[in-house]
């Protein structure tokens, strides 16, 4: 096994709001507004596969590796719908669980003009069992309940595996510390610009100083995803890197936007690759994710992202500083 992915898998149905029809959007705010008892009429709705560990497990076995996820699920039949797309991705399921949850976690995606709300789902996960693979590396990413529990099973149940980390927001600010003491124990931490500020408690616009306190929290190497600001990276000997974005151009809708640089990025460095390709394979990977509808449809395959980082070779991180 190559990676093990931990965390949610969930149903996200999306609703795309495109005309101002009985609602009305205000760009100094960033908001949209209703009048409640309204019916606000729908230009386009998707029901998707998404969550942040079922998102990366799909993505990297598109990619050619061998992936597993370990998830509650449920067993209504939008469960069923999570198994029957797990099984057309060839994701291994020996550590989902069907059994404690009757019904998958929902979010609902509010989307207009790129930019999206989601009303997520808040109940805890009850601690699901994660038994031994021993895969190369281990994704462990966000999970509301006692999420600690459940990632103490998997270190003692994987001790020979390399571990990679995408905190939460509601993590991050709930549990900081708890948070905190993981970071040590990890190879590669995946966070964007307002995580990594919160992680450091450096609300600063230094990009450098942040990349600096977070190389200071341990993990051996971090990094940090800005929208069309583009990425950092800093690794084990703190050279930092930046690369910008793929393209200008706004998203059709940006929900998955950082799990899919995340499988990039794993893709490369498990093939062998340096941090600055590692890189180039994030952002492309992102960026034909951003182009689609929901977390998963434009998701890569190990041949069209190889044939697009040939395509991209120049587009490459430059190395910025050594802190």
């Amino acid at each position: 096994m190559d990676v093990l992915c931990v965390g949610n898998a969930t149903i996200d149905v999306f609703v795309l709001l495109h005309k101002l029809q009985k609602f009305s959007y205000d760009k100094f705010s960033n908001s949209i507004s209703f009048t409640l008892g309204e019916k606000i009429p729908l230009d386009e709705y998707q029901l998707c596969l998404g969550g942040n560990a079922c998102n990366v497990s799909v993505g990297l076995s598109r990619l050619g590796l061998k992936t597993s996820l370990a998830a509650e699920v449920g067993s209504d039949e939008f469960s069923e719908k999570i198994i029957n797309d797990l099984n057309k991705e060839g994701v291994d399921q020996t550590f989902i669980d069907k059994e404690t949850r009757k019904t998958p976690h929902f979010n609902i995606v509010l989307s207009y003009e790129g930019d999206r709300t989601i009303l997520e789902e808040k109940n805890p996960s009850d601690g699901f069992s994660v038994g031994s693979l021993n895969p190369k590396l281990i994704y462990l990413t966000s999970l509301n309940g006692d999420w600690r529990k459940i990632y103490d099973k998997v270190f003692a149940s994987n001790p020979n595996s390399l571990f990679s980390f995408n905190p939460g927001t509601r993590q991050i600010s709930e549990k900081l510390n708890e948070v905190l003491n993981l970071l040590p124990g990890i190879e590669i931490l995946f966070v964007n610009l307002s995580e990594a500020q919160n992680l450091t408690k450096d609300f600063s616009p230094d990009i450098k100083t942040v990349m600096g306190k977070l190389k200071n929290l341990g993990a051996k190497i971090s990094i940090v995803t800005d929208g069309i600001n583009g990425s950092y990276a800093i690794d084990r000997s703190g050279e930092v890197y930046k690369l910008g974005a793929v393209s200008q151009e706004k998203p059709r809708e940006r929900t998955g936007a950082g799990d899919s640089y995340a499988t990039g990025f794993m893709y490369g460095i498990l093939t062998g690759r340096s941090i600055s390709d590692a890189m180039r394979y994030g952002a492309i990977n992102a960026e034909s994710v951003i182009r689609e509808i929901g977390a998963q449809k434009g998701l890569l395959t190990k041949e069209e992202i190889e044939q697009e980082s040939r395509e991209f070779e120049e587009f490459t991180a430059q190395k910025l500083w050594l802190i």
